[in-house]
């Protein structure tokens, strides 16, 4: 973002969901109305069902869901049979590694050049992003999953950047 550019207003949303299922179809309901070019910014602790919900995203972008698992150990997974290119990342892995290397980390592994494509780019674990990059992608969805207790989990969303009204009315209501 350039000094000059004025910050972005989020608009907000939160959802309770109670099965894999539930997690599973808001994710496949944000898709639905995600224009290109959007980043997902999933957080959320370990078993919350950050890859369940980036199933949700899939399916709802017309990838099949089935073939959606964790790249914790690629990092970057590239779908290009939807309407729309989905991308998806884990940075799990990259909890450890400083700033200045995991920058050109993510570089190297396109994860960079995904985030500035037309492509849905979801990343799992997107602070050890943002750590190292500052920096917001112009078109943004920050998901937090957290857990409220066995399958229940409260779902927030955050929109931020144009384009994204349609989504945010779907959960705002």
């Amino acid at each position: 973002m350039s000094e000059h550019a004025k910050p972005m207003t989020a608009r907000r949303a939160t959802v309770s969901s109670a099965s894999e299922g539930q997690t599973e179809g808001v994710g496949r309901r944000l898709a639905a109305e995600l224009p290109p070019g959007t980043a997902i910014a999933l957080t959320g602790p370990l078993g919350a069902g950050k890859t369940v919900f980036a199933r949700g995203v899939a399916s709802g972008l017309g990838v099949n869901p089935v073939d959606v698992a964790s790249p914790t150990f690629v990092y970057l997974v590239d779908y290009s049979e939807g309407r729309i290119p989905f991308i998806h990342a884990d940075l799990y892995r990259f909890a450890d590694v400083p700033p200045e290397m995991a920058e050109l980390a993510f570089e190297s592994i396109g994860l960079d050049a995904a985030l500035a494509s037309d492509a849905v780019t979801l990343v799992e674990w997107w602070p050890y992003y943002a750590r190292a990059h500052g920096a917001e992608p112009e078109r943004l969805v920050s998901v937090e999953l957290v857990v409220e207790s066995g399958d229940v989990r409260s779902i927030h969303l955050d929109f931020r950047g144009p384009g994204l009204d349609a989504a945010w009315r779907r959960f705002s209501g």
